[in-house]
C-alpha cells in the first residue's frame, strides 16, 4: 500500500526519520532507494531537521589513552522525548582509523559534515553515512620574503558552507617563522570541495592564540577566532580576528574590556550572540593550596560593536580543592548551559539559567586537551557524490 503512495507524500512521510533508518529503508526498493539517496531529498531531509531542530546531538571527541584511540561519541539529553540533565548514548562509538595520536581537532561541522584535524592532514566526515574523505595535501606556498628554511605551522582552521556557490570550504591559517627571535609571517588558503584544490587567498593576518582548545565560533555566516597582531617584540595588540565563508574576507573587532593577567580567553555563540570568555589560566606561576578559579562572559548585544559588549556572567568562586578546576570551554550545550572540560579531563556542564551556576560532572572524559565538543545535525549528505576522484573511505 505504501508503495503507491505518490512520491510527494512518500517524502513527507520519510523526511522525518533518522539517516539510519533511511539507510535501511533505501533497501525497501528501487523507488524508495532512488528517492532516499537523491540529493533533492538530501536536501529536504537537511532543511526539515534545521526546521524543527530534528536529529541534533552532542557529538564529543576524545583521546582514549589506555587503547590509544580517538573515538567519536554521541550523545542526547532527551529521554524518550522528555528533557533531561544526563548526556545518553544515541549511537555506537566511531573510531577515528590511522589517529593513535594525541592531538586531533575537531574543527566544526556544517550540514552533517564535520570536519577533522591533526593540524597537518584534514578530513572531512559524515558520520551518519559513516563517510570519511582526505583532503589532498598540498606542498606549502612560502610568502614573499619567508625563506625555505622557515618553520611553517597550521595556526588555525575552519571549516563551512558557502550557500553562495553551494560549495564546501576549508579554510586553512598559516605561520611563517625564520627562527625564534623573528617576528611571524601569517597567511592562508582555502579548499573548495568542487574542484578538490587548494588556492591561496591574499591576505596578511594576526597570528591566532591557542588555536587548539576550541574551533571558531560562527556567527552571521564569520568565524572569530581570538588573535594577536606583533609588531615588534615588545608591541603586541590583541583582537578578534573574522572571516566571512561567502565574501572570503578578513575583519578584526575589539575585545571587551577585561583584566588579561594570567587569563586565556575563548570565544563562543551563547544564544544567538557572540560571547567572550575569559578565566583564569589553570596554571598560575604560584599555586597557592587552595586555588579559586573566576569566568567571566560578555556577550555582543550588536555585532560587530565594540560598545555594544555587555559583561552577562561571572561565575565562582570554583575551588580546587573541593570542586573541578576548569580547564577550558568547549561550547554552549543550549542557550543557558556551557559545556567545559575540567583540569582532570571531564565533560562538565554549567548552568547559566538565573545565575545558578550549577555544575554537573558526567562520565565522559579522555585525555586532558583532547576533549572536544560540537552540536551536530545528523544529514544523508553524501561525500562520496560531491567531486569525482575524490578519494574517500568507509569507517
Amino acid at each position: 500500500m505504501i508503495n503507491q503512495l505518490p512520491e510527494g507524500v512518500l517524502s513527507e512521510i520519510l523526511v522525518r526519520l533518522p539517516v539510519k533508518s533511511l539507510l535501511q529503508f533505501s533497501c525497501v526498493c528501487k523507488k524508495w532507494c532512488a528517492l532516499i539517496k537523491s540529493p533533492y531529498f538530501a536536501d529536504m531531509h537537511l532543511n526539515h531537521a534545521k526546521d524543527y531542530n530534528d536529529h541534533r546531538v552532542v557529538l564529543i571527541k576524545r583521546f582514549i589513552k589506555d587503547g590509544k584511540k580517538t573515538v567519536l561519541s554521541f550523545h542526547s539529553h532527551h529521554n524518550g522525548g522528555e528533557e533531561d540533565e544526563t548526556l545518553h548514548v544515541v549511537a555506537p562509538n566511531l573510531e577515528l582509523p590511522w589517529w593513535d595520536r594525541y592531538w586531533v581537532g575537531l574543527i566544526g561541522a556544517c550540514n552533517g559534515i564535520v570536519c577533522i584535524s591533526d593540524f597537518y592532514d584534514i578530513y572531512l566526515c559524515n558520520p551518519a553515512r559513516h563517510e570519511l574523505l582526505k583532503l589532498p595535501v598540498r606542498p606549502f606556498v612560502y610568502p614573499d620574503g619567508c625563506s625555505k628554511g622557515s618553520v611553517f605551522t597550521t595556526n588555525g582552521l575552519a571549516f563551512g558552507f558557502d550557500p553562495s556557490s553551494g560549495d564546501y570550504k576549508v579554510l586553512r591559517i598559516i605561520s611563517f617563522s625564520a627562527g625564534s627571535f623573528c617576528l611571524p609571517s601569517v597567511t592562508a588558503e582555502i579548499y573548495n570541495l568542487s574542484t578538490n584544490s587548494w588556492r591561496n587567498l591574499d591576505a596578511d593576518l594576526p597570528k591566532i592564540e591557542h588555536p587548539h582548545p576550541c574551533f571558531p565560533a560562527l556567527i552571521h555566516g564569520s568565524y572569530h577566532w581570538c588573535a594577536a597582531s606583533t609588531k615588534s617584540r615588545l608591541s603586541v595588540s590583541r583582537m578578534i580576528l573574522s572571516f566571512n565563508i561567502c565574501t572570503e574576507a578578513f575583519g578584526e573587532m575589539e575585545f571587551p574590556c577585561y583584566t588579561a593577567d594570567d587569563t586565556r580567553p575563548s570565544l563562543v555563540v551563547l544564544d544567538d550572540s557572540l560571547a567572550f570568555i575569559s578565566f583564569k589560566n589553570p596554571y598560575p606561576q604560584r599555586l597557592p593550596s587552595i586555588y579559586e578559579q573566576f569566568i567571566d562572559i560578555w556577550v555582543m548585544v550588536e555585532y560587530g560593536i565594540k560598545e555594544s559588549w555587555m559583561k552577562k556572567f561571572s561565575l565562582g568562586p570554583l575551588v580546587g580543592m573541593n570542586g573541578p578546576l576548569i580547564h577550558e570551554p568547549l561550547c554552549s550545550w543550549t542557550n543557558d548551559k556551557l559545556l567545559l572540560q575540567s583540569e582532570d579531563g571531564y565533560l562538565i556542564s554549567c548552568s547559566l539559567k538565573n545565575h545558578s551556576q550549577e555544575t554537573r560532572k558526567f562520565d565522559i572524559c579522555g585525555q586532558r586537551d583532547t576533549l572536544k565538543v560540537i552540536i551536530y545535525q545528523e544529514s544523508l549528505v553524501s561525500l562520496s557524490k560531491r567531486h569525482e576522484g575524490l578519494s574517500w573511505w568507509k569507517i
